[in-house]
């Protein structure tokens, strides 16, 4: 048996498996082209028999193996990766020569007709696309057929790969192969089955398809789902590409399924870790930390607490007592400013928060006993009085009928006239009612001392007033007010 007629014979085999395979239908995972590991079991004067894993046996014709000098290069027991062709007369038949010399201009012309996939060895980049070396015989597969979805950074050149004849003319001067068209074929397959399994609420891997203005589609094995913008990231004003690029494996969990429509809405962030806990634990209720203010809004100022994290600063927190048109008359975007964490809202994930006055951490916890001398930031006003904060655990009233003003008008604006808001003060302590301090001024204090008991209860005092009904109240209805907690 002489190569030229082992070649000729080969050829004239394969050309047959292939016009068979036009109607036959193949068990699931022998796919034409595909290579498929299978060991030698036994060789005879046409077929080498092989064990391919499944119910039936492999042949192989034994030209495949027989070299220069008409030896078999296989004994039983060998193992082999043979390449999937046809089923023949109920035989999974396999050759090793599908990107061999054997295969012809004729046979590419044949697997042109027959849909029937080639093995090829991209070889080079060139222009417009790669050249694929099928056999002897050269092809060329463009830019946009060598795979799904253009993947950045990824290497073909060198790699042997699977491929349908999409063009075939001029005697084979001109063949055009595509890989995306075989692997579309393979995507259609695998849709059907992922469409019957798919469930909301599981997490899958997938892979990046596309980037765009308003997402990212990953491909699930078969069926594309888009993350919108809002379920890239905990963090706010994520881009899609800060996330990741075409062709990264990911984990995302299915949203929502719309099988009218053929649309899958994916999660990102929901497959990583709310940092909203991680800030709640970082900074529980009461502690103080300086934080960025991010953005304003008509009813206050947002400061980012953690990476993708912003807490709340009320306006009617932000003026020390004064009424603010806007937030922007105390802070701005960028401005470091130390807050303290009032309150959290677990179901809603939201945080509220309070300025921290640098002077109100410095002052020291002191003597607040009656006749005592206090230095204090003016708070707030209101009507009946100033609340002037003494340490960043005590708050003192200093009533209006100890603050020496003008009878007539409106008090809160004589008041803020008086002690404005956020200015540091001199008092004089002049009761204590468990929790509540009753201050006074220093002048105040003098001339009561000389003509009464130190420990005199305010509550008598205005107890005294003439006319209660138009008054501004007692001192414990003023604290009332205060609502201290």
């Amino acid at each position: 048996m002489t190569k030229k007629s082992n070649d000729a014979s080969a050829m004239a085999a394969f050309a047959a498996m292939l016009d068979d395979q036009e109607t036959k239908t193949y068990r699931k995972g022998f796919n034409p082209g595909e290579r498929v590991q299978a060991r030698v079991l036994s060789i005879n004067d046409n077929f080498v028999v092989l064990d391919v894993g499944s119910k039936n046996e492999g042949l192989l014709p034994a030209t495949d193996i027989i070299d220069d000098t008409g030896t078999p290069t296989l004994k039983p027991g060998d193992t082999i990766s043979a390449i999937f062709v046809a089923v023949q007369n109920g035989a999974f038949m396999f050759t090793l020569r599908a990107s061999g010399a054997v295969l012809s201009d004729q046979t590419l012309a044949r697997a042109y007709d027959t849909g029937l996939p080639v093995e090829g060895l991209v070889k080079a980049e060139v222009n417009g696309g790669y050249e694929v070396m099928v056999g002897s015989a050269r092809a060329f597969c463009p830019f946009s057929q060598i795979d799904l979805h253009k993947v950045e950074g990824a290497v073909y050149v060198g790699e042997k790969l699977v491929f349908l004849v999409s063009e075939y003319g001029e005697e084979g001067r001109n063949v055009v192969l595509s890989r995306r068209a075989l692997l579309e074929k393979e995507r259609e397959a695998q849709r059907e089955a992922l469409w019957a399994e798919l469930k909301e609420g599981e997490i899958r891997e997938g892979t990046v398809s596309r980037l765009t203005e308003f997402g990212i589609f990953v491909d699930l094995g078969g069926v594309d789902g888009l993350v919108s913008l809002r379920e890239l990231s905990w963090v706010r004003d994520t881009k899609p590409e800060e996330v990741a690029k075409v062709g990264d494996k990911v984990e995302v969990l299915v949203r929502e399924i719309d099988n009218e429509r053929g649309r899958v809405a994916l999660s990102l962030r929901a497959t990583q870790r709310d940092p909203w806990f991680d800030a709640v634990e970082r900074h529980p209720v009461g502690s103080t930390f300086t934080a960025k203010v991010t953005r304003i809004e008509r009813f206050g100022a947002f400061v980012e607490i953690f990476p993708g994290i912003e807490g709340l600063i009320a306006i009617s927190k932000l003026g020390s007592g004064r009424h603010l048109v806007s937030a922007r008359e105390v802070v701005n975007e960028g401005d470091e400013i130390l807050v303290q964490v009032e309150t959290t809202d677990p179901e809603r994930r939201r945080i509220a928060l309070v300025p921290v006055d640098e002077r109100i951490k410095d002052l020291k916890p002191g003597d607040f006993s009656p006749g005592a001398e206090v230095t204090g930031i003016v708070e707030s006003i209101k009507e009946f009085g100033v609340f002037v904060r003494l340490s960043e655990a005590k708050t003192g009233l200093l009533h209006i009928s100890e603050a020496n003003v003008s009878k007539g008008g409106s008090p809160v604006a004589k008041l803020e006239r008086q002690y404005e808001p956020g200015s540091e003060v001199k008092l004089v302590v002049k009761s204590i009612e468990g929790d509540r301090i009753s201050l006074t001024t220093p002048d105040n204090w003098a001339a009561q001392s000389g003509t009464s008991d130190d420990s005199a209860d305010i509550s008598s005092l205005l107890a005294s007033s003439k006319d209660p009904a138009k008054g501004l109240g007692s001192l414990s209805a003023a604290f009332d007010a205060l609502n201290l907690k």
